[in-house]
């Protein structure tokens, strides 16, 4: 019933011209907090069975949705050709928000932490802040016809290498929190793991999954293929986390490497992968999201909540058009780049959650981080819009 109701509302978002997860954390919201219609703990704190389960389709739906992103959306051929003139964008897109959300938990941390004296908070505030998911603004982009400009392939390019940037960030926050060393040797270390598992990947893609592709195209027994990208997706998540890092590290990483192989980059195996994720997996996790958000808190942390959403929005912007005219771009197309990464999404949410999960963040903060995807999905299209059509008025 849950699953058939989180299509519905999808649906229904979409043809408002909004992304579908917004109604998917909406219907969590709404049969959670606000009905009470799922209990997610019982009296001494534990997760009841319902909850519990969807906790775990959740978890699997974050493999799954970073999985999906490297084998659908990136295009290593395609980037190198504009990658150089799209770095400082993509650089400073990510420098300035991670700032701006560092500043704001630095400012409210006495208030909103429980070791107001820890960074680890901060930093993973200021991490959430800095990943872009540029989804709502490839639509607004494709519907004005601007995404076939420079500027436009330019925007493409910076939100990927920004999730580059991102997941790797991650793994030094995660390992400095879970050693509590905040040490130049720590960061070196899990730096060089990323690479590590990062090599090791392409060079089994390169040299093992190149000859597996042929003997699977051999095999008669049905979903072979299918059957086996899965099972390695979560045989290199493991091995991820074994090594420290977040599972969601090496599902990235190995959806890149699978996707640079033409046996299985086909339009077959995009549709099979797709259906697993967004049409079931992947849904539960923003729906579990949802669940997760505690209206009360709004109230205890409404202002850093502003400030949250205020200073993210602005420093994205500023970083994206300084970067922007780094890259020689005129001041439409520069300020169009820094609209654009705007957009608060899903590695946003892995990000808080997975904060949420190590006992850094505190739920108030995840709602406060919560308020800033939605504010930001629902005003990039605007602002986009107003940018673009007065620019082309004139």
């Amino acid at each position: 019933i849950i699953l058939i109701l989180i299509k519905l509302i999808g649906e229904v978002f979409e043809r408002l011209s909004l992304p579908s997860i917004f109604g998917e954390i909406i219907l969590g919201i709404i049969l959670g907090p606000w009905l009470g219609f799922i209990i997610i703990s019982t009296g001494d704190g534990s997760l009841t069975h319902s909850a519990a389960a969807i906790k775990l389709l959740g978890e699997i739906g974050i493999i799954f949705l970073l999985f999906s992103i490297g084998f659908e959306k990136i295009e290593l051929e395609r980037f190198s050709v504009s990658i150089i003139r799209s770095l400082p964008a993509a650089i400073l897109g990510t420098i300035f928000p991670f700032l701006g959300g560092f500043l704001a938990a630095i400012i409210f941390a006495p208030t909103i932490f429980h070791q107001s004296s820890s960074i680890n908070g901060p930093l993973l505030i200021g991490l959430a802040m800095s990943a872009t998911s540029i989804g709502v603004s490839l639509r607004s982009l494709i519907d004005m016809r601007y995404l076939a400009t420079a500027a436009g392939s330019t925007i493409l390019i910076a939100a990927v290498i920004d999730d580059f940037i991102g997941l790797t960030i991650l793994s030094i926050v995660m390992g400095i929190i879970q050693t509590g060393n905040i040490s130049f040797h720590t960061i070196i270390i899990i730096f060089l793991e990323v690479i590590g598992l990062g090599l090791l990947i392409f060079l089994v893609s390169k040299y093992v999954f190149s000859w597996l592709s042929r003997l699977i195209d051999r095999m008669i027994v049905e979903e072979a293929s299918f059957a086996i990208i899965i099972g390695i997706l979560f045989m290199f998540a493991y091995l991820t986390e074994r090594m420290g890092l977040s599972a969601i590290i090496g599902a990235f990483l190995f959806g890149i490497a699978i996707s640079i192989i033409p046996r299985f980059k086909t339009e077959t195996m995009s549709y099979r992968i797709s259906g697993i994720s967004n049409g079931f997996f992947v849904p539960f996790f923003f729906f579990n999201i949802g669940l997760l958000f505690d209206f009360k808190s709004i109230g205890s942390v409404g202002l850093f909540g502003v400030v949250l959403v205020l200073l993210t929005i602005a420093s994205q912007i500023i970083g994206g058009f300084i970067g922007g005219k780094i890259g020689r771009f005129n001041l439409r197309d520069s300020l169009v780049i820094g609209i654009a990464l705007v957009p608060r999404n899903e590695l946003t949410l892995v990000i808080a959650s997975v904060g949420l999960n190590l006992g850094v963040l505190t739920k108030d903060v995840f709602s406060a981080v919560i308020l800033v995807v939605v504010v930001s999905i629902l005003i990039t299209p605007l602002l986009l819009r107003s940018v673009i059509k007065n620019e082309a008025s004139r």
